[in-house]
């Protein structure tokens, strides 16, 4: 026993002593085992596709449509942290490497015996639900190929799957794994190329006025070329950017993946260029200047807009000559080629000519003398009257822009359970991304018996309200978001409805478990605590869904137990349920 504690010692010291990291970590296909058993190999996400608002940070692995495949660590390490959370990556484990890089498993159903021991006991220590704890070196050392953990669909999860990181330890720094080699996907299928988008610019007062997009339809030639179905030249002005329109695929998968590097060029030189090895968290909401944010809010295509965005970043960019911005003469003609690479080396070429327009026919951009602009480098507040005003913050915006907000004509409608305490007031457009939140303030009387559940909301074109947040004090209500749309003050008044699924009284003693369908009329389930004969006892919250433990909770002794639970939504009303079962 003594050796074998002398020996865990001395592995937690060496991996202390032999850490480091590099700016730009390249990894070791061979350091790293699969993380998965007993699979057929697929995967049904990749690094760096496009998502809501960020890059997708891992890369997701298929478990056959099933829970409870084996989690083995990829290398020798140890468990820095755990995380039981009902949202984001649900359960998960965060493993550091003595080579500097620290592995993360996502979405799993169950940790291994000693870590689910440590985390039961944390869950209660805290009297938390949801925990996120840090580890000590020699708490948890793991060996390669090792399991740790079984498989699942906790969190933020739309289908049984593992999701896998690489990281750089030092910097966080979440890596491309597959371009890196080190887990291959079948894929001999190049990337496709679906349309091609061309928008004209001009600038007028530092904001650049967009003039409305010019699509093409592009038809494939060979296993990977492509071109314009129309073979006469695009026709365009002294400025303006493309926008491609392309997606990947993988042998004998049918989910859609997002490409990894595109370059562009001009008569063969060239002059743009987006590559995505690896980013820090901080950088993933710019997949939205990455991308035409107009077309990737509705698609599972990846729209790359092959131009940087002045109030963006320059990291995914190797090249960005001009920003991307290209025109042509009067006259002139010039060829135009896009490489588009997936992760797996697969290359698709798409080539066409682009032709300069007269003078007379380029786009010319107009602003009004009473715009409001708000700069991308700039602090921006306005106020449209006594009762509704706005802050965005400098580098919230990726471009200036001249920023309509105005009383909107859209009348918000819900039912009984919501009461809307103001006209409706429209910021922008919601084809416009932030990236960073902005501050929405109400300066709205309301009565005192709905304050302590006003809050902000969305409005649809509909008209229908959907929950948006913030806090009403001192005759103000102050809400961030972190995008335009049309908003408006509401009070939610509705408790959450908790619905038991055994009878009060009933014998559970062949129960497992217990669990409760939890639901809500607007704002959501923000909190839950739950006690049994007083004490208070962990819940796993997931889809609605509230489940109790009862062989963990130690609920036993063939007798009647008192069961409490207390449920409150975003707006602060709170439920509670009471009874008895026998166990």
């Amino acid at each position: 026993m003594q050796r074998h504690i002398l020996i865990r010692l001395y592995f937690a010291l060496a991996l202390t002593l032999t850490y480091t990291a590099s700016h730009a970590q390249r990894l070791d296909p061979s350091y790293y085992d699969y993380p998965l058993r007993n699979v057929a190999g697929y995967y049904s996400a990749n690094f760096g596709e496009m998502r809501p608002n960020h890059f997708h940070s891992g890369t997701d692995f298929k478990t056959d449509g099933v829970e409870g495949k084996p989690v083995v660590a990829a290398a020798d390490g140890y468990v820095s942290r755990v995380l039981h959370s009902p949202s984001g990556y649900g359960l998960a484990l965060y493993i550091n490497h003595p080579n500097g890089t620290m592995t993360v498993y996502g979405h799993l159903s169950s940790f291994r015996k000693d870590i689910a021991e440590f985390v039961y006991n944390e869950r209660h220590r805290l009297k938390r639900s949801k925990i996120d704890v840090a580890c000590k070196p020699n708490q948890f050392i793991v060996r390669r190929g090792e399991e740790i953990a079984r498989s699942g669909n906790t969190g933020s999860s739309q289908g049984p799957h593992l999701h896998y990181e690489i990281r750089d330890l030092r910097s966080q720094k979440t890596l491309n794994i597959i371009a890196q080699g080190v887990v291959k996907p079948k894929d001999r299928i190049s990337p496709y190329i679906m349309k091609l988008h061309y928008i004209e610019i001009d600038s007028v007062r530092g904001v650049a006025i967009h003039a409305p997009r010019k699509t093409y339809s592009v038809g494939k030639t060979g296993d990977n070329t492509y071109r314009l179905r129309s073979f006469t030249p695009i026709k365009v002005g002294r400025r303006g950017y493309f926008v491609v329109e392309t997606s990947d695929r993988k042998d004998d998968c049918a989910n859609t993946y997002g490409v990894y590097n595109m370059v562009a060029k001009i008569n063969g030189s060239k002059y743009f260029e987006y590559r995505n090895d690896g980013f820090t968290f901080d950088l993933s909401r710019y997949c939205n200047a990455v991308s035409y944010y107009p077309i990737q809010r509705n698609t599972r295509n990846e729209a790359m807009r092959v131009a940087a965005m002045p109030g963006g970043t320059k990291y995914f960019y190797p090249t960005a000559k001009n920003r991307g911005i290209i025109g042509c003469r009067d006259g002139e003609k010039r060829n135009v080629e896009f490489l588009i690479t997936d992760d797996c080396g697969n290359t698709s070429q798409f080539e066409f000519e682009i032709e300069g327009k007269a003078n007379s026919e380029c786009f010319k951009g107009e602003l009004d003398d009473n715009a409001v602009i708000a700069h991308y480098n700039d602090d921006f507040s306005h106020k449209l009257d006594d009762s509704f005003g706005i802050m965005i913050p400098k580098g919230a915006l990726y471009e200036s822009i001249a920023i309509n907000i105005k009383r909107s004509d859209i009348t918000p409608k819900t039912d009984s359970t919501v009461v809307i305490l103001s006209p409706a007031y429209s910021v922008h457009d919601a084809d416009t991304p932030l990236h960073k939140s902005m501050t929405v303030i109400f300066n709205n009387s309301v009565n005192g018996v709905l304050q302590p559940h006003t809050t902000m909301a969305l409005v649809g074109n509909n008209g229908n309200v959907s929950y948006a947040g913030g806090r009403y004090r001192h005759n103000r209500h102050v809400a961030q978001t972190s995008s335009f749309g049309t908003y408006c003050l509401v009070a939610d008044i509705a408790a959450p409805h908790i619905r038991p699924n055994f009878k009060v009284g009933e014998n559970c003693s062949s129960r497992r478990n217990i669990s409760f369908r939890l639901s809500d009329n607007f704002s959501g389930i923000s909190s839950y605590i739950a006690t049994i004969d007083g004490r208070w006892v962990a819940i796993d919250y997931a889809k609605g869904r509230a489940t109790i433990d009862l062989n963990a909770e130690n609920i036993s002794g063939g007798k009647e137990h008192i069961i409490e639970l207390k449920v409150t939504d975003s707006c602060g009303n709170r439920a509670v349920w009471s009874g008895t079962i026998i166990r």
